[in-house]
């Protein structure tokens, strides 16, 4: 029995999926899906439904989606703290501005729930507040490289009503997401914010 509520309607993924910050975002989970070449993939929290009608024209890919609305429509309804599949089942799973909905005493939780379901990459993003400054220079040879400062801004409010925390937000550092995500035996391959949007935070992990 799922105890969790769903928090945002239908409409707020028609109204929000053509911002510029969704498709930004989708682009951006599509390519690190490519760059993974892992064929079994595990979508958490469908939304809309872009990432699945997309990824759904590949016959070679074998797409599920979960979510615990059902209005939705995913393949499976469920939620990510308790997801009813086997270990290593799944080569890849996308959970993307997702676990920012669940109390965050949660998160470690829906981390060892991502780690447990998937055998290569996770990739998860979520919404960051923290405020940042950076310089890129090019190098011959090496090209382009970026040098980025990220620093917090006291009084800050969320980004997001219906979030109910973000990094950088009073008691949820940076460190401290950090510090849950390798507690929960994810290891983190790369990290990196958004170049026009940096509100979401991407990280791809591998699972142990």
């Amino acid at each position: 029995m799922i105890n969790i509520k769903k928090q945002v309607d239908v409409g707020h993924y028609r109204s929000e999926g053509f911002s510029s910050l969704r498709i930004d975002s989708f682009a951006q989970q599509i390519k690190e899906i490519s760059f993974s070449e892992c064929k079994s993939i595990l979508e958490v929290g469908v939304g809309g439904g872009l990432i699945s009608h997309f990824l759904k024209l590949f016959e070679e890919l074998q797409y599920t989606g979960i979510d615990i609305d059902s209005d939705l429509q995913p393949d499976v309804i469920g939620s990510v703290t308790k997801m009813p599949f086997l270990n290593k089942q799944f080569e890849l799973t996308l959970c993307c501005q997702v676990l920012e909905h669940l109390p965050f005493y949660e998160f470690e939780k829906a981390l060892k729930e991502l780690n447990r379901v998937t055998s290569k990459t996770v990739i998860l993003s979520l919404p960051d507040q923290r405020k940042r400054m950076g310089l890129s220079i090019c190098v011959p040879k090496l090209q382009w490289k970026k040098f980025e400062l990220n620093y917090r801004i006291l009084g800050s409010k969320y980004k997001d009503k219906w979030h109910q925390w973000e990094i950088g937000y009073k008691n949820v550092p940076f460190s401290l997401i950090k510090y849950k995500i390798l507690e929960s035996g994810l290891k983190i391959k790369n990290c990196y914010r958004l170049e026009k949007h940096s509100w979401h935070c991407f990280f791809v992990l591998i699972p142990k």
